[in-house]
């Protein structure tokens, strides 16, 4: 269990400083092919899961709880800086991805669909098109 907490925190929070860094020549005003006036755009991808408790979840939580702090953190100092746009979309439960499967769609009771606004799961169709 430990092992997978820090990988899951290593692969989500780790890896969108570290993207969010690599990214950051490229895309700061005045970077290779920007002009001297404006920046660019990151968007990190995070989750609602962790606004709330969720059973056997606290490496997702932990880690996209970090995920939006970065965020945050780079839209005030790059932003400021940089004239880069640092936002994020957070998501609830997808139904076409590995998390939803290895849960099972029995362990989504009815009663927890009265709470989805709209009685159903998002697709990954949704997220790709909130991106865009």
């Amino acid at each position: 269990m430990l092992m997978m907490f820090f990988a899951v925190l290593d692969i989500d929070s780790v890896g969108t400083f570290t993207m969010g860094h690599e990214e950051l020549n490229y895309i700061k005003k005045g970077g290779p092919g920007r002009s001297l006036t404006s920046g660019g755009l990151i968007l990190n991808i995070s989750a609602t899961l962790h606004y709330n408790a969720s059973w056997y979840q606290i490496h997702v939580a932990v880690a996209k709880d970090a995920v939006d702090a970065v965020t945050r953190n780079l839209a005030l100092e790059w932003g400021t800086d940089y004239d880069i746009r640092v936002n994020s979309i957070a998501q609830g439960n997808i139904g076409d991805t590995a998390r939803m499967h290895n849960l099972g769609p029995e362990e989504i009771s009815n009663k927890s669909r009265e709470y989805m606004p709209l009685y159903k799961l998002g697709e990954k169709y949704d997220i790709s098109m909130a991106a865009l």
